[in-house]
Order: C-alpha cells, then structure tokens, then sequence
C-alpha cells in the first residue's frame, strides 16, 4: 500500500503543480479514500510528505532557468530540431536539416539565449507545443555557434534514417518507420487510412512490438538454458535494437519493467505484486521526469496495468485465447479516449480491426527486425506491400462514428465507470455491473448523438493558416465556404475532417469557392476525395446554388464579368443565419468594395470576415461605416510572409471600434446560437 500511496501522491502533486487541477484533484481523492480505508495514520504522513516535498522540489527545480551553462547533451534528434538538456532544463534546438548532430552528442552552444516557443497551430493539426511540454521543454534555445565536443558513436538517427532511405516507396518506407520505430509521416494518405481505422496505437503507444519480441526470445532460450539464465542472454540479444529506440518512453518502459520483473523474481522471491511494481517504475518515472504524465505512452501503460490488476483472479480463471481477447477488449476500451482525441470519432470495428492486424503486426515487426539486421530488402517490401492492401481492404469496411473529444470531466466520469464495472465484474456482483453498463450506453448515445445540430446554427471560421475555409451550419445543412489551401500539408485531411468530425458531421452538402486563389480552394481535391462532398459552386454557377439550396445567403459581386483581376471575381456573400448577419468578402479588393456600398447603401453586419487576409488592398474606412459590424474576422497565418494583416486594416477598424479576432491568434473562431 505504502508504495501506491506514493506514486498517487507524486502523480497528483505532478499534476496539480501542472495546473491539471481537475485530474490532481482526483488522485489525491482516490490517494484519501484508500488511506481512510486503511486507517493508517504512518501512511497519511508519508503521503503528506511526498506530495508537499514533490511539489517543492518542482517549484526549486523551475528556478533554475540559468542557461549560462554553456555544455549540452543531445537526448533527442529529429529531421529539423533537437532537444537538448544541460542538467537541469530540457530546450528545443532548431537544426538545418543536413545538420550531423545525433542522439547523446556533447555540445557547446556559444552565447545562447531563450525564446519562448512560437510553433504554427492549424485547426485538429499537431500540438507541437503540448508535446514539448510534456518533454518538459518551455523555451527555444538561439545561439551564434554549435560546437560538437563529443560524438556519440553509435549515430542512432542516421542509422535508423539511411535503412528507411533504402525503401523507395514512401508508402512502404512510412509503414516500416511504423513497425520498427514506432515513427509515422503524418502528412501522408496512407497514414491517414491507419489514423482511421484507429489502430495508430499499435504503431506508437504500447510497446507491444517490444514485450513480443523481448518476451517470446525469452521463451524460445528458456527451451535450452536455465530459466534464470534465459532472460539475461535474450534481453543482451535484443539490447543493440533496444538502444537504437531508447529515445522513446515506451522502450525505457519495457526494459524497466524487464529488469524489475527479472530482479524481483530471482532476488526478492516475488516480494512485489503487479500493483507494487507499477507504483514503483510510475514514481520513479515521475520523479525523473515530473510531465511523463503527459505523454500518452505513460498513462495507456500504467491505466492498463491498474485495470489488469482490478480484474487479476478473474483474467486467471480464462483460458489462453479468452484471456488474450479479454485483454484486447480492456485496451480498445483503455485506448478509445485517446483515439476520439486523436480522430474525433469511434470506429466501431476497431476491436475486431486490432484483433486481425495484432499477430500480423507482430510477425511484421519480427519480420522488419530481421531485414534490419540481415534480411535482404526485398522481403520486407513483399510484406509491406502486402500491410497496405490488409490497410486498405479494412479502410473500406469502417464504420466511424463522429464524437468530439471528451471534456475533463467528462474523461473522469468514463473511467469511474469502467473502474467501477471492472471491480463489480471482479468481485461477481452481477446487478451493479449490469446497471454500469446501462448507464454508460445511455450516457454515450446521449454524447453521441448529434442532437445539438438539429436545433443549433453555427458560423466557423477554420483556422486553416494563410487562407480562408468557413464552415455554415443550418442546423442540419452544412455549407463550406472555400477550402484554404497549403503546399506542405493536406488541409482536407489533417485539419477540416478532423474538425467537419469533432462537430458531428458526416456530409457537406455545398462547398462554395468564391475565387481560384490557391489558399481559397488548394484542398478542394482531396476534401472530395476522403470526404462526402455533395456539390460544389462558384462564382459562375452561384445561381444554381440558390435555387437548390433555401440557405439566406446573396452574392454582393455580381459584376464577375466586369473584373479581370481573380480577387475581384471574389464572391461577396451576405448571410442571415437565425438572427445573425455575416458578411463573407473572399479576397475582394476596395474596388469591389465601393461598388457594393454604392449599390447597398445599408447593410445590417454582425460579423464582418476581412478581404484579403487583412490585406491593404482592402477593408476601407468607408466600406466599414457602410457595413458598421460589430465583430471582424481576418483569417490569416501566424508569422506570414505578407505581413497579413496590415496596419493601416488594423487603424481603420479600430477607429471604427469593431472588435478585432483573428484566427492566428485565436485558432478556429466559432459562433454557435439558437
């Protein structure tokens, strides 16, 4: 007990020290309940202690920011930064990408000093900033000059970069990253079908690959060498491969628990039981790194190890294969909160999915371990090739359903719930398990269900970087308005069908493009592509929308003839949704603009969605006074390279008083009313 009630101590001082007040707060109420339920008084001091002295500590520890240390180790090399750590703080280091820096090279960084973080945020994308932090990186490290002191021999980076090169086909090449280094490029389709179909854990979270390999070389010894003797030769045999990942959490996981397992066994007679050593590795991996708690890695392992311990005499009772799907129930229900945050929606095969893809996966990895060490190249592509048709076979046969990422409170009442249904189940009290499961099937088909959107209007503006996408809910009818468009990621994909799914919605019934600006219409194609996109309209068949479509929405440049510039060709559309007016302007310039206020001498706005990015070229003071909104828009990259927005826009529109809101700053803006 004593060591649980330190990990939980040092898990919610961790947290609360965070500012994860609401998880904190729980941790320390299960840590109270289980000290009551002990009734010991020695126990309760002992937890006191840790969970004020961890918290001191943390707060000492964030006091020393003083980079005049000039010495650093590279503890993590990726294509285009580092992260470095110099004893006492963790920085990010951008890097040229033919830089030969590597994992565990010694470094002198000449006059450095601290930036704060400042990454791109597009809507759904990646939180680069979230996952630094939970490498407990707060700043960026500038610098004049790098010195190598020290090279580390083995180059980790290099060696796992120039095998992965060696594959041709970046489809291939992507999915073997996947088996061996747990390591995917996001920015391609196929990895979008494995992102899909949700079994992206298999490929990054679990260590499974891992504990297989390590676990079954142990067995495949023992059948010839003592069993004492067995794990240390396999765990040597397998190590160099260990080594090449140990950058990453989930290998110091296996091989932690590997050498616990092994010590407590042979040395300690099994003094430990599951929970114990649990809460041993989870405190000792908190102490040495307080934000581990973040990492998605950290929490699926040490959630699933809780819960196998909550329901351990009954998994013993199962047989081998009932124990195994028993097992891969209890992670598909463990993992589906991090799938919803990371897909937005519930693929309702994914058991049945991961059951298919787990022992072909296995052999994969076995198969990619081989090619890595002798195996000639053509094998593995045979297989890989064979890995993407099983990918794309089960991608036809999804069935998603939409759901927005869980609240904090919402997160803790799912798993109260399955805490409480596994320790029913354990102790056999068949009516209170029955009636958990009632009230989480009415709970989920309640959050589910997309009742809002029956009854509800909704204006987006999609923060889609440097270009425009707005997302028009008419309660059940949903309309876009141009698509944006990027050259280095696919927006459709990435970013407005994570968030088309975050809303609960499954169809887009018109996309509108109001000109052939690359950053009004680039992911047009690939929105059709992966999405059900029912029709599509321009600034030529605008007409044909409005007589399909009972939307209140008017064209205000209805001059596309009279314009040669394709800006001015922008459809300048005027909406009424409940009793909101919004004015969307495309990349209109002050020609048009004065056109239209000549034409409509009053216009009601509430929100006005800036031309042009908050460009020069338009956003006149006297288009303003004619418009008079209350709120403006300017959707627009963060840093761009235009200057977007102007600062001329800017004066005018506070001489105006209109609040400004911009989608740089904000991220995705939303409206959302009765």
């Amino acid at each position: 007990m004593i060591f649980l009630t330190i990990f939980l101590s040092l898990l919610s001082s961790s947290l609360f020290y965070n500012q994860s007040f609401i998880y904190g707060l729980i941790f320390l109420i299960i840590n109270i309940f289980l000290l009551v339920k002990e009734n010991n008084k020695k126990l309760f001091v002992v937890s006191i202690v840790c969970f004020v002295s961890f918290i001191i500590f943390l707060f000492i520890k964030s006091l020393l920011i003083d980079i005049n240390l000039n010495y650093f180790v590279v503890i993590e090399r990726k294509e285009s930064y580092a992260i470095i750590f110099n004893g006492f703080k963790s920085y990010y280091l951008d890097l040229e990408k033919d830089s030969s820096l590597d994992s565990f090279d010694i470094i002198k960084i000449s006059i450095p000093s601290l930036k704060e973080l400042d990454f791109t945020q597009l809507e759904s994308g990646f939180d680069f900033k979230s996952y630094l932090f939970s490498k407990s990186v707060d700043y960026e490290l500038n610098y004049e000059k790098i010195e190598v002191v020290f090279n580390f021999p083995l180059s980790f980076y290099f060696l796992k970069k120039n095998f992965l090169d060696s594959i041709e086909n970046p489809i291939y090449r992507n999915f073997l990253s996947g088996f061996l280094f747990s390591s995917l490029n996001y920015d391609l389709k196929e990895t979008f079908l494995i992102k899909d179909l949700q079994i992206i854990t298999l490929f990054s979270q679990t260590g499974i690959y891992l504990n297989f390999a390590l676990y079954g070389l142990k067995k495949i010894i023992e059948l010839k060498i003592d069993e004492k003797k067995a794990p240390i030769i396999s765990f040597l045999l397998f190590f160099p491969f260990l080594i090449i990942n140990i950058i990453r959490f989930t290998t110091i996981k296996v091989i932690s628990f590997y050498i616990f397992n092994y010590i407590n066994k042979f040395y300690f007679d099994k003094r430990f039981n599951r929970l114990e050593t649990i809460s041993i590795l989870g405190s000792i991996f908190i102490i040495l790194s307080s934000r581990i708690v973040y990492q998605a890695s950290f929490y699926i392992s040490f959630l699933l190890y809780f819960f196998l311990y909550l329901t351990s005499s009954k998994f013993y009772e199962l047989k081998t294969i009932e124990k195994k799907i028993a097992t891969q129930v209890l992670l598909t229900f463990l993992i589906i909160l991090f799938n919803i945050s990371f897909n937005n929606s519930i693929n309702v095969l994914s058991i049945i999915f991961m059951m298919i893809l787990l022992p072909f996966s296995k052999i994969m990895f076995i198969i990619s371990l081989l090619t890595f060490l002798f195996l000639p190249m053509a094998v593995i592509e045979w297989l890989l090739n064979i890995t993407y048709r099983i990918i794309y076979a089960l991608d036809s046969l999804k069935i998603n359903i939409f759901v927005p990422p869980l609240n904090e409170f919402g997160i803790i009442i799912y798993f109260s719930l399955l805490s409480f249904f596994l320790y029913f189940f354990e102790i056999n009290y068949k009516k209170r398990y029955q009636q958990i499961i009632i009230i989480f099937t009415i709970l989920s088909s309640l959050y589910i269900a997309p009742i809002e959107n029956s009854f509800t209007y909704q204006v987006s503006f999609i923060n889609v970087g440097q270009g425009d996408s707005t997302l028009i809910r008419d309660k059940n009818k949903t309309y876009l308005i141009d698509t944006g468009g990027l050259t280095y990621t696919d927006l459709a994909t990435n970013n407005l069908i994570p968030f088309f799914k975050k809303n609960r919605i499954y169809s887009i019934d018109a996309v509108i493009l109001t000109h052939y600006d690359f950053d009004h219409y680039g992911a047009l194609e690939s929105l059709k592509g992966n999405f059900n996109i029912k029709n599509v309209y321009d600034y030529n068949n605008f007409d044909d929308f409005k007589k399909k479509y009972d939307l209140n929405i008017e064209n205000l440049n209805d001059y596309v003839d009279a314009w040669v510039d394709e800006n001015n060709r922008s459809l300048v559309l005027y909406l009424n949704l409940g009793e909101k007016y919004f004015l969307f302007t495309g990349d209109a310039s002050k020609d048009v603009e004065k056109r239209i206020i000549e034409e409509y001498k009053t216009l009601n706005v509430d929100c006005l969605k800036i031309s042009h990015h908050g460009s020069s070229s338009a956003t006149s003071l006297d288009f303003l006074k004619a418009t008079n909104p209350s709120e403006a828009i300017i959707s627009v990259g963060k840093n761009n390279f235009y200057g977007h927005p102007n600062k001329e826009v800017l004066e005018n529109l506070e001489k105006c008083n209109i609040r400004v809101r911009r989608t740089d700053l904000e991220g995705t803006i939303t409206y959302k009313f009765i």
